[in-house]
Formats: structure tokens, sequence, C-alpha cells
């Protein structure tokens, strides 16, 4: 750092450079004195020394972009040297600082003897003056920047008045002006007469007389003002609107010429009055706010259009230099259309009602659109369409979403449940509001089913973490289509509201096919719907029926040794798991076997009916996203299905698989007549169950489903909505037309009535030849059955009561029988039953009478039930893919086919 003398040296030298030559050596010394102490103590700031690093490395960069790199690389190195070796310097960085501000083109001139071009040559470049830039562009002195502002003490430092000068405005003439002294005695004085007496005139509402006449230009003021909202003495003011006083006259018109004006001009104030008193009002929502702020600017630019006027009149800057009332109502009808076109909003729309306001701003474009009229359609549909995207903000969330935003009012509702299962998501977490009708505009109102399916879409979407939606749908929605419509009705044919109800319905459409496809891929590939409904085959369908011997042989043999552990859970689960170990659809770890004990019945008098099998049922797992498809109620109509499947495997595997070598290789009887007899219900029971069962496989289910999976995969099914009604009305159809549904239960119970014909001509058969006689065994063997013997003690006395009673109604008799069985699917008895005391030919006989009896019924009630299916009781969609009609006729013909009505009224 440089010494203490050499800086003071330094300071003398510069403190003499502002002391003039011819000074004298006192007065220089003082001089010298005070700067040099004012500069020393002079409390300055330090240099920011990183702001000076910035500098030089920015300088730097510009030399390499200039492609000077040797500059850059010589300053590089010399920073590198000066942080190096004087890094600790602390009067470092102001002399960075001062040579980078005395820096003037360093490249340029980079030596000091260059610094002398920079100064200007006066010789090359001579001095400008006014003279010289008057010569070339003249100075207009009449132009409005030459006034010079004049204030008194009458005006405030906001208020200002601007005096014109005169054409010969110079620096002599303003000092002369201000030189003029001023009689500030006469500021006071009153005005003289002439001017009073005008200034009274001119006063034209303090005129005493029935008939006052006024100028035009006055008779214009009071126009502007009545319009302008203010009070006026021409024109009275109602709630009706206004009316013009009698009083006054246009002075150079006649009476009914004038009247005919002032009146026009109240009228036009009558219609824009109404748009006043309504923004006075306060609207709390913001929706009513906005269009509250809109109708505001709307009024402001009436207003502006008034203010001209004003400005007209007082500058007379009307080209014939009069005021033309007639002109003037012309030019402020014009500018008042768009506050007309408002008058269908504020006339009709309730205060804080969005909604009624949003439907009369719709009607209104739709209307003035429909009538060509141009200045309402825009004066109104900017207004709608900002109304509307505010309104439609939260609905374009929840299509988008699926999230419920927190608004004012929204026509979904969330139901907030504790817990909540995501296997009930689509069914109960959302649900329209009771007063969704009164929050959504009549123009959306026929869209909010697809809305809010939309919705619920996302929202499951959400939940299943899927990507969101691309960018070719993400810009759909009420916005967006509020504004295509607004740019297309100028060249559309159609009407507003049919242009946008179009264009909603496609964004609407494209919205739900984009996230319905990404959602059925999900629940294709990551959730297995294609792989359940293969597992329900299996296990509820009967798809394979290899695995169903394998695992209904072992559990119809212990039935048959009367064991009452034929259907423990756990042994069940184990058999079902090897038996489908091989099938990849099925997760044993999935299934869950019910048993349920139904009847306190010994279980010599259960295994006679095929009842006893309702006493075992599976469950499926199912992932929540498919459970909100397969609901609880169609789990249970598999189960029914599965049940009345296993009932007709299980009389089928009496007859084949005990009855049969009996039939074919066992003497029966001695008499030749019986044993043909028998012989010949074992082929009509045999036969009725294999026509049935291949029925109810090949005609009924194979069909249904393969017509089910391919509606599940259409393009057309648009929604889950579609899908849970695909799959619903399937298993529906599939209950009825497999015999399982309570709305046939008269149906079904003779059906279990012949199943249960087959297991007791089994039970005979065999009886017969290993011994064990043909005599129902005695009452005292059913003393531990106190349900047993009870029933035989009632069939007793009703043979008593008369052995002729006729028992051609056969539903009565069967609800009679069943009345220990609410539904008919629980465990019960045989509902053939014997009397005592009789033989085997005897008993084979009324077998053979209750097989036609129930098969006459049976063909009756399937074709009656094929009518009604098909003419009113559907159960189908308007596909008619799931019609069920055909097949209970199918199935009526397949057994009027194998038992013919001679046959079965005949005698063998």
């Amino acid at each position: 750092m440089a010494s203490t003398t050499t800086m003071n040296y330094w300071l003398e030298a510069l403190a003499l450079t502002f002391v003039p030559p011819a000074t004298n050596s006192t007065i220089v010394g003082k001089h010298k004195d005070n700067f040099t102490r004012r500069v020393k103590h002079h409390t300055y700031g330090r240099t920011n020394q990183f702001a000076v690093t910035e500098k030089l490395v920015g300088l730097e960069e510009k030399f390499q972009v200039l492609n000077l790199d040797d500059v850059a690389g010589e300053l590089f190195s010399r920073r590198v040297e000066l942080d190096r070796d004087h890094g600790e310097m602390k009067w470092l960085p102001d002399v960075l600082d001062l040579l980078l501000h005395l820096s003037i083109g360093p490249v340029k001139y980079s030596r000091v003897e260059d610094l002398k071009t920079l100064k200007p040559d006066p010789a090359i470049r001579p001095v400008l003056k006014w003279e010289d830039i008057e010569a070339e562009d003249p100075i207009d002195r009449r132009d409005p920047i030459w006034q010079v502002p004049q204030y008194s003490d009458f005006s405030s430092d906001e208020d200002e008045e601007i005096v014109a000068s005169s054409t010969q405005t110079s620096p002599a003439s303003i000092k002369r002006r201000h030189a003029e002294k001023v009689d500030k005695g006469s500021i006071f004085d009153a005005p003289p007469v002439e001017v009073t007496s005008k200034l009274e005139a001119a006063q034209f509402w303090r005129t005493l007389g029935h008939d006052v006449t006024i100028t035009e230009t006055q008779a214009v003021k009071e126009v502007l003002f009545m319009f302008s909202g203010l009070p006026t003495s021409v024109f009275m003011s109602s709630d009706d609107g206004f009316t013009p006083n009698a009083r006054y006259r246009v002075r150079h018109l006649e009476s009914a010429t004038s009247e005919s004006l002032l009146k026009e001009a109240a009228d036009i104030a009558s219609e824009v009055q109404p748009t006043r008193q309504w923004l006075r009002a306060r609207q709390d929502t913001s929706i009513m706010q906005l269009v509250h702020s809109e109708i505001s600017e709307v009024l402001a630019d009436f207003e502006r259009t008034i203010s001209e006027e004003h400005s007209g009149i007082l500058h007379q800057t009307s080209p014939t230099r009069a005021v033309s009332l007639l002109q003037v109502l012309q030019r402020i009808k014009r500018a008042s259309l768009p506050l007309k076109a408002l008058k269908t909003i504020t006339s009709q729309s309730a205060r804080n009602d969005p909604v009624t306001v949003l439907n009369n701003i719709h009607n209104a474009v739709d209307i003035a659109q429909s009538s060509c009229n141009t200045v309402d359609v825009e004066s109104l549909l900017p207004i709608f369409l900002s109304a509307l995207t505010l309104y439609a903000k939260s609905i374009d969330i929840w299509l988008h979403t699926g999230s419920i935003a927190k608004m004012e009012a929204f026509f979904v509702a969330e139901n907030h449940k504790n817990p909540q299962q995501k296997s009930n998501l689509w069914h109960d977490w959302f649900s329209l509001t009771s007063n969704s009708v009164d929050l959504i505009p009549a123009f959306l109102k026929r869209f909010t089913a697809k809305m809010f399916t939309i919705g619920k879409t996302a929202a499951f979407l959400q939940h299943l973490d899927a990507s969101p939606l691309d960018d070719q749908v993400i810009d759909l929605g009420v916005t967006a289509a509020a504004l295509e419509a607004a740019n297309l009705i100028a060249n559309s044919p159609l009407p507003f509201s049919a242009t946008f109800e179009m264009i909603l319905e496609r964004h609407l459409t494209a919205l739900l096919n984009s996230s319905t496809s990404t959602l059925k891929h999900i629940l294709e590939t990551s959730c297995g719907l294609t792989k359940l409904l293969d597992a329900f085959d299996y296990l509820y369908l009967g798809k394979d029926g290899v695995i169903l011997d394998t695992i209904e042989n072992k559990m119809f043999d212990q039935i048959d040794r009367s064991m009452d552990m034929w259907n423990d859970r756990f042994l069940l689960s184990d058999l079902l798991a090897e038996a489908y170990s091989d099938i990849k659809c099925v997760d044993a770890n999935a299934t869950t076997i019910q048993t349920a004990y139904t009847s306190s019945r010994t279980m010599e008098n259960r295994r006679r009916s095929v009842k006893i099998l309702a006493a075992v049922s599976i469950s499926y797992h199912l992932a929540w996203p498919l459970a909100n498809i397969i609901l609880p109620t169609s789990t249970a109509c598999y189960q029914r299905i599965a049940l009345t499947l296993s009932q007709v495997r299980r009389a089928k595997h009496q007859l084949e698989r005990r009855a049969n070598f009996y039939i074919q290789h066992m003497p029966l009887i001695d008499n030749g007549t019986h044993i043909n007899v028998a012989r010949l219900v074992y082929w009509q029971l045999l036969l009725f169950v294999n026509v049935l069962y291949a029925h109810l496989t090949s005609c009924v289910i194979q069909p249904l489903t393969r017509n089910m999976r391919e509606r599940l995969r259409s393009t057309s099914t648009n929604s889950l909505d579609d899908m849970i009604s695909i799959h619903r009305q399937y298993i529906s159809a599939l209950e009825h037309a497999c015999l399982s549904s309570k709305r046939i239960k008269p149906l079904r119970d003779s059906l279990i009535s012949v199943l249960d014909l087959c297991i007791r001509f089994s039970d005979m058969i065999t009886s017969a030849v290993t011994n064990t006689g043909t005599q129902i065994a005695p009452r005292e063997r059913h003393e531990g059955d106190f349900e047993a013997s009870s029933f035989i003690s009632a069939r007793s006395r009703r043979r008593r009561r008369g052995k002729n009673t006729s028992t051609g109604d056969f539903a009565s008799s069967s609800d009679d029988d069943d009345d220990d069985d609410d539904e008919g699917m629980g465990e019960g008895y045989s509902t053939f039953v014997f009397d005592e005391d009789t033989s085997l030919g005897q008993e084979i006989s009324k077998v053979r009478n209750e097989f036609k009896k129930h098969v006459g019924f049976l063909i009756a009630g399937t074709r009656a039930v094929a009518r009604s299916s098909t003419t009113g009781v559907r159960v189908v969609g308007d596909s008619g893919e799931f019609e069920v009609g055909e097949r209970f006729e199918l199935l009526a013909d397949s057994l009027e086919g194998a038992f013919p009505a001679k046959r079965r009224i005949g005698t063998i």
C-alpha cells in the first residue's frame, strides 16, 4: 500500500484541480486542508469484492465470445496471479473496480495514447446550436407542449390550470408575464351584472310556470345526466323507469316533437337503469361476483361514451359546431345496446343464484345467435364463457382426477363411512347429492350421469395408481367444449345450444372411452379379470367334469355311508386344493369352504334328498377392483347355480354308480313285468338327468358365458357401469335359465322332487338286492329322529283323512312338504314319501307315477316361463344376448321329445 506522504501529496494535487488559478495562497491552503480532511474522514462504503470478481469473469467471457481467446487468457492469468500474491490486500478490489470504471473499449484502446482518439475534434464536429435545430425541424409554437402551466393560490398541487401561451412564447415574454403585477383586491369582487344575469338565465329549473323552454344544449346535458344515473329536472325517476317532465320543452321544436324526443330518451334510460340497480346488490358467491364484474365493465364502457359526449359539448368538437339531441340519442342508443342485452340477466336473476344466471345467459346467447343478433352475442358470450369457466373448474377437476374440489356447491357428494372399503368404491364412495338437480344448469343436466361416471372412473384409476391421461384428452372438459363452441358459432348453421351439446358430448365420450379403456386394460393385465372368470367356470359352472368327479365321488360316497363328516371344511379344502392344483386360473388359497348344519335329523334321512348338498358352499376371494364388478349378490347366484348342477350330478351319480349294475345284472323281483317297469323307470330317470345336465351346460351356460365375455371385451362397453350391468344381467339370466332362481320356485321344487326320486329309486334297487327288505323301517327305528317321526305321523294322518285326495296341484303340494325349508335350498326330506306295508313293485310304480307327474309339470312350466320371459319378464339387456325364453322353450322341447305325452299318459 502507498505511504501516507504519497497519499497526502496526491490528495493536495487533486484539490488544486478544483481551485481557480488566480486564487490567494491563503484561500488555497484552506481549500487543501478542507479537501484532505473531508476525504480522509468521509464515511464511504467498501467496494464489493465479489461484484468485482464477477465483472472480471464476465469480461473474460465476453472476450471469449468475441473470439479473443488470447486476451481472455491474459486476463485469466493476471487474475490468478493477483489472487495468489496479493489476495490479502484490502485495497486491491477498490483499485480493480476503479480500473473497470475507467476502462473504455479495453481491446480497441489497449494503449494510453489511443485514448486521445476518444476526444471529439471540434473542427470535425461543431457544437450543435438551437438555430441549426430549428432550421432543420421548425418548432410549432402552437403545440400544447409549449403551453406553460400557471399556478395560483386557488389550485392544489394535483390540479393545475393549463393556460395557452401566445404564439411568441420566449423566455423574455415569460419573464415579462411574471413581472406583471396582479391586483389581488379584485379577485374576490362580485361579477358584473351581465354575467350574473346570464348565470340566472341558464338556471332554467328555477323558472316559474307550466311551460318552460330550454335550449337543445341544455336538453342534451339533462339527457346525459339521466343516462349517468344522476338526478335531473327535465326527467322524473321512479321504480318503473324515467318519464319526461311535462313542464319542459325544447325551445326550437314543436311540443309533439320535443315530447317524442324526450320520451325516447327516457325509454332508453329506463332500459339501462335496471342494470345499475342490479349492480348495487351485493353478491356472495364467486360466480355471481364474476358476473357482477363483467357487467360492471360493460356499464363502464357505456359511461365512457357518456363522458365523451360531455367532452364534445364542452369543447365544441362537433363537426358542425352544433349540438343535436337527435344525433346524441342515436349514438347513446347504439352504445346502450350491450346493456339492453344484459337486461335478460339482470331482470330474471335472483341474488347469489349462479345456476339461474348461467341458464339465463345460455338461453339469451342461444336466442341471439339464432336470430343473428351480433351485438347481443358479442355482449353475452364473453360473460357466459367467464362464468361457465369458473363454474366448470370443479367439474373438470372431477372429470380428470376424480377428486371433489372444495367449492360452494357441487353435485357429487363423497360418502364418509368408517372404514371405507375399496371393494365398494364404485357403489358407495360417491353419490349424487339430493339437490343435484338444483346445482346443475339446465344445459348440463342431460350429461349428469355421464359426468358422474367419468369422475368415478377417474377416482378408480387414481386408487389403482394408473398413469395420468394422455395429452389428447387432458384438455377435454366442459370449459374446453364451451370455448370450442364459441369459436364455431360464427360459421355454424346450428344454434349455440346444439353446437355446445354436440361438442360437449364428444368431449365427454372421448374422456369416458379413454379412461374406460385404461381401466379395462388394468383389470385384465394387473387384476386378472379373465382369469377370475375362468376360475368361476371351474368352481361354479362345472367346466371340467373330471375334476368334479374326483371331488364329488368322495363326497357322495361319504354321504351314502351316512358319515357326518362328509362336509368337513378342512378335508374339503384339501381335496379342492389337490384337485385344482394343475389349473393355473384357480388359486386354492383364495377359496373358502363354508359348511352349515341346517337340520337335526339323522344322516340316514338327510342323505335321501339332494338338498343335503346345500350345506356346502364355496367362496372365492376377489381383489377389490374385481369386487366392484362382481358383487356379493352375483357370487350368491354363482353358488346357487353350482348347487343345482351338483344336485343333478348327485342324482346322476346314484343312477350310474349304484343302480346301473343292479338293474343290468342282478335279479330284483320274480315278476318279469315288475322287472321291465323297474328298468324302464331307471332309463327314464337317467335320460331325464342326462338331458337336463346337457341342456344346462351346453345350451345355457356355454352360450351365455361366451356372450358375456364378448360384451365385456367389446369396444361398445364404455364404462365400468356397463361391465357391472353386463355381468349382472348375465348371472341373473344364467340363474333363471338353470332353474335356480327364486322366482320359479315351483319348477325348482319339482326338479328337486325328480332328483330325490333318483336317489330313492337307487336305494330301493340296492336294498332289494342286498336283502335289506323293501318295507319301510318301523316307526320305532326313528325314535331317535324327532323330525322324521313327526313327519311320518303327519303323512299317516293325511293318508287316513282320505287316500283319494287329488294330488294334481304339485306346486301347492311341494309348498306343503317344504314348509320347514324357507327357500327350498336347505336340507330337507326326500319329496317322495312312502306308505307303510308296500312291496318293491308297488314302490317302483309309485316312483314311475310321480316321475311322469313331475315331468309333465316341468314341461308345462318351462313353456309358461318361456312365454313370460319372452314377452315381459326379461332379465336381459336391449341387445337380447341374454334372452332365456328360447332356452326354456328348448328345454321343454327336449323333455317332450324324450318323454312324449302318449308314453307318459299310457300304460306299459
